[in-house]
């Protein structure tokens, strides 16, 4: 017959063990510790020696009681076992039960370490997505900071060159002159472009559909692009099939941006040959049509191992010093190409040229003929004396521009307001046929100083005096705002000086015409 030690126990996870007060093992079953009759259970382990405590605690007690202490770490012959324990402290003795949860404690670890690393990595991903939307804001707002402080200046340079070039120059000045207004110019396309790559990242910008003519767009290439070809000694031809519909629907300044790009990009690496634009019907079904485009020159090419990457940004695959760029002109004709759901493919041999080849989707209307749109002109109205313009910027160089440029058209009056303040002080003392008015702005920006003109004042000729906003933020719904706002029209620093004399005078002429 076996003894109680050799007892085989009713479940190999458990051991029972029965103790007197001071230890000795009385009884044992089970096969998870190595115990016999006679040990002490208090050197077995240093956890069983908070047993005399917990009789000292019970000694006045005469019901048993039980005490439960969970994931305890037992070990035998190098053998470590994580047990629950169970303690029945009665008159009669000590009753210990040991639990092996060994595999459950490690699975239930493991589950946790687990769900511990999920939400370390969420909380990762969380500070990383909060880190790369500070990153945008920043960068959004750096990008923001930078247009408004280069365009500023520029816009002085460019006008003053402007004023420059009408004055009696000799050949020398007039070359320098020339140089100035090119490096201007290059200036603030690479600020378009930064403008460009930052909005199509941000998803900011949106497609707009209205109707427009290709045929006239490809003309104004035509114009444009002839006096480029002509001070490069090169060719340049644009051809369209008769077949194009003469009006289409689509977004008219992204397909001038794409095209605009890709020509400047062809006549900037083309030293000598030609460069040609061509368009042509790829398909046309109910009121949907597709036109390719066509883009060659004799430039110098790309090695064919660089075709891949030529539309990434920054990708400047000649080093030619003399070729100035920031890579990212290609980079936004496929994103804007992407946006109006065309396609673009490339090919090119070194030092044969390049050919970009792009289809774009527009819609057309059926059984109409839209009439085509040409600038309506206006004139000053007939008077007396001299029209008076508040011109309300901060900026000096700006300042004396605008004056110069308007006092010398012979029609206007000019006054300076530096700031908001000084404004409502203009206004409410003299009566001005027209307001510029700067929308950046110390202490009180040109939104809320239009907003405060148009709702302050009772009197009509404070009130509903014309207003053209003027900035350097070229963002964008900028235009939307300032009417929003109550300005009556928009125009962005740098200015084509022909085009802020135009706003001025049709704003003049539609005011004394109501």
């Amino acid at each position: 017959m076996k003894s109680q030690e050799e007892a085989r126990p009713f479940h190999q996870k458990t051991q029972h063990i029965s103790i007197q007060y001071d230890g000795t093992i009385t009884f044992t079953e089970g096969a998870l510790f190595k115990l016999k009759k006679g040990m002490s259970l208090f050197e077995m382990h240093p956890f069983f020696e908070i047993i005399p405590s917990l009789i000292d605690e019970h000694k006045n007690t005469k019901t048993s009681v039980d005490h439960n202490f969970a994931c305890i770490h037992l070990n035998d012959d190098d053998i470590e076992r994580i047990c629950d324990v169970t303690l029945t402290i009665s008159s009669y003795g000590i009753e210990v039960l040991i639990f092996d949860y060994t595999q459950k404690y490690s699975e239930l670890h493991t589950v946790a370490q687990q769900k511990n690393e999920s939400i370390l990595l969420a909380r990762a991903l969380e500070l990383r997505n909060k880190y790369l939307l500070e990153k945008e804001e920043f960068k959004n707002s750096f990008i923001a900071n930078i247009n408004h402080e280069i365009r500023t200046p520029l816009t002085a340079i460019l006008g003053f060159v402007e004023i420059l070039e009408k004055t009696k120059l000799d050949f020398e000045q007039e070359e320098l002159a020339r140089i100035i207004k090119r490096e201007s110019l290059h200036l603030n396309a690479l600020i378009d472009d930064m403008i460009d790559i930052s909005n199509i990242e941000s998803g900011k910008l949106r497609v707009t559909e209205e109707r427009f003519s290709i045929k006239e767009l490809l003309k104004g290439f035509e114009k444009t692009y002839n006096k480029v070809a002509e001070n490069k000694g090169l060719a340049f031809t644009m051809t369209y099939e008769d077949s194009i519909a003469d009006y289409v629907i689509g977004d008219t300044t992204r397909v001038y941006q794409i095209l605009n790009n890709l020509l400047n990009n062809a006549f900037k690496f083309t030293e000598t040959g030609k460069v040609t634009l061509t368009a042509s019907k790829n398909y046309q079904r109910g009121n949907k049509t597709s036109i390719s485009f066509k883009i060659e020159d004799t430039g110098l090419g790309i090695i064919p191992e660089n075709l891949d990457a030529v539309f990434d940004r920054f990708s400047r695959f000649n080093q030619d010093k003399k070729i100035a760029g920031t890579g990212l002109g290609l980079a936004i004709v496929k994103n804007l190409i992407d946006l109006l759901q065309g396609d673009i493919k490339v090919t090119s041999e070194v030092d044969k040229g390049s050919i970009f080849s792009l289809k774009l989707p527009f819609g057309i209307e059926i059984g109409s003929k839209s009439p085509e749109r040409k600038k309506k002109t206006y004139t000053l109205p007939k008077r007396d004396k001299k029209f008076r313009i508040l011109v309300v910027e901060d900026e000096e160089s700006t300042q004396y521009l605008v004056m110069k440029l308007l006092i010398k058209e012979g029609d206007f009056f000019v006054d300076v307001a530096m700031n908001g303040e000084m404004a409502i002080n203009f206004v409410e003392k003299r009566a001005y046929d027209l307001i510029l008015m700067d929308l950046q702005l110390p202490t009180i920006d040109g939104y809320k100083i239009t907003k405060q003109i148009r709702t302050k004042y009772g009197d009509k000729v404070i009130a509903e005096v014309p207003i053209i906003g003027f900035t350097a933020n070229s963002k964008e719904g900028e235009r939307e705002r300032c009417l929003k706002a109550g300005m009556d029209d928009f125009i962005t620093k740098p200015f084509e000086q022909q085009d802020l004399l135009y706003k001025i005078t049709k704003q003049i002429a539609k005011k004394a015409a109501q």
